[in-house]
């Protein structure tokens, strides 16, 4: 039989019309037996999805070839997936006991008077629980209060932080294996389920892209830096200012460290950078005391907050004994169980049994990856983003080393791939490991997008 397109534009039709049966009857069905936390995520889930499409078609089309935009396409599909799935578990599996029931209750008490312009919230002593809840109920007063639903933005969320982390990469390490950096941070596992949920995780990593795109920005000199990090440094700070912290100290250190030149203009420009990452982390520190609710904010109270947080996760199931830090020792096994734990045969359950085959690839492809590996400190000593993830990962290790349930620490640790992601994405060779923009002689270049080689001169 031959196709022509008047056949086949039939056969779309009729394909369309019985589509658009199938949803008439079960909108009719779920709009009578249902709750609109069914037959609402029937309205708000297609236009979310048809909104995140269009999105994806505009970025991946500035790019060269289409590989991106097939990757983030079936990477969207399959966080679609894993969020209805990170439905099931919380709502059927453990029947609502989870934390997006608290903000979801508070959100649709709310949500009708938001809707009136009667926006009422005390936040005069609100943490990041109380911010959630404000944030659930802004979701909410768009799309009414469907859990469902709720979900889905919220996992879109966690997807566009993805890929503004991602767009650091690029800028950071234009010669790096971006390919390889798109594929595992769009498409593991942890990314895919975790994030996905009414929750913070969701909203953090989102800023935690912001923040990624604005350092990798400010190490290039490039326009909008610093907007990005103020932007990057609010969203985190309000949920969870110890993160913002580690954040900024790592940033601040790369900025400490980062090569200048010897001309006057170069040093110049690293000590007003300096003075900058100065000025913004102590405003940071200020903020994240008063959320912290101490007088000041040093290692010792961010310690304090994380090891008050760490004590309460050695309930619920899942639990183990965590790595003492009591000497430098303990670092690389605390590296090794933040990383990569729980192991196969620690797995309780089918979501540990699935995190631990994660953490089992990681840990092979860590290990074939010692040729990119052992180019690090050079890399450090000329690539201040790059110091910047190593900083901020070891901080983290060190920080969450006392979080002692593998389900609470899996759902943390998405705040932590996609930097150590970094370093397993390295460039091969000494060409193109530093910043778009920073200074460095004519060279060539791998355009890995069309497959052929360039020379350059950057300014």
């Amino acid at each position: 039989m031959v196709w022509t397109s008047g056949r086949l534009w039939a056969v779309a039709v009729a394909l369309a019309a019985l589509v658009g049966a199938g949803f008439a009857v079960l909108w009719a069905w779920a709009i009578g037996l249902q709750s609109y936390n069914v037959w609402g995520a029937m309205v708000v889930v297609p236009a979310v999805i048809w909104v995140n499409a269009i999105l994806i078609w505009r970025v991946a089309s500035r790019e060269p070839g289409r590989w991106l935009g097939a990757v983030m396409a079936g990477a969207f599909a399959a966080k679609m997936v894993g969020t209805l799935v990170r439905y099931y578990v919380a709502y059927v599996v453990y029947d609502g006991a989870t934390d997006a029931e608290r903000y979801n209750l508070a959100a649709a008490f709310q949500y009708r008077t938001w809707r009136q312009g009667v926006v009422t919230w005390d936040l005069s002593n609100a943490r990041g629980t109380q911010y959630m809840e404000l944030i659930t109920t802004a979701v909410y007063t768009v799309i009414g209060p469907t859990t469902l639903a709720g979900f889905f933005v919220f996992a879109s969320f966690a997807f566009w932080g993805v890929y503004l982390l991602y767009r650091a990469f690029r800028v950071a390490l234009p010669g790096g294996d971006h390919r390889r950096y798109a594929l595992l941070v769009f498409l593991l596992p942890s990314f895919l389920y975790w994030p996905s949920s009414i929750g913070k995780e969701s909203w953090i990593l989102l800023f935690v892209g912001v923040t990624a795109l604005g350092a990798a920005k400010f190490f290039a000199g490039q326009r909008g830096a610093l907007a990005l990090l103020a932007i990057g440094a609010f969203g985190t700070g309000i949920i969870r200012p110890h993160i913002a912290v580690l954040l900024f100290a790592a940033l601040l250190t790369a900025q400490l460290f980062r090569p200048a030149s010897k001309e006057v203009t170069g040093i110049l420009s690293k000590i007003a950078g300096l003075g900058v990452m100065v000025g913004a982390a102590s405003i940071l520190a200020t903020q994240s005391a008063e959320l912290l609710g101490t007088d000041d904010i040093n290692w010792e109270s961010v310690s304090a907050a994380l090891d008050m947080a760490g004590g309460r996760t050695t309930q619920g199931g899942s639990e183990f004994t965590p790595v003492s830090l009591s000497s430098p020792l303990g670092v690389p096994m605390a590296a090794i169980t933040v990383l990569f734990r729980p192991f196969p045969w620690e797995a309780g359950n089918g979501q540990m049994l699935v995190q631990s085959l994660e953490g089992v690839f990681l840990l092979v492809l860590a290990v074939r990856s010692w040729p990119r590996l052992k180019r690090l400190p050079g890399i450090m000593r000329r690539n201040p983003y790059v110091m910047f993830a190593v900083v901020y990962a070891l901080a983290f290790v060190v920080a969450f080393a006392g979080f002692a349930n593998f389900g609470i620490l899996a759902r943390q640790r998405v705040l932590l791939l996609p930097f150590f992601l970094v370093l397993l994405a390295l460039p091969m060779g000494r060409e193109d490991d530093q910043p778009e923009g920073t200074e460095v002689d004519a060279r060539e270049e791998v355009d890995h997008f069309g497959g052929f080689r360039r020379h350059s001169l950057r300014a």
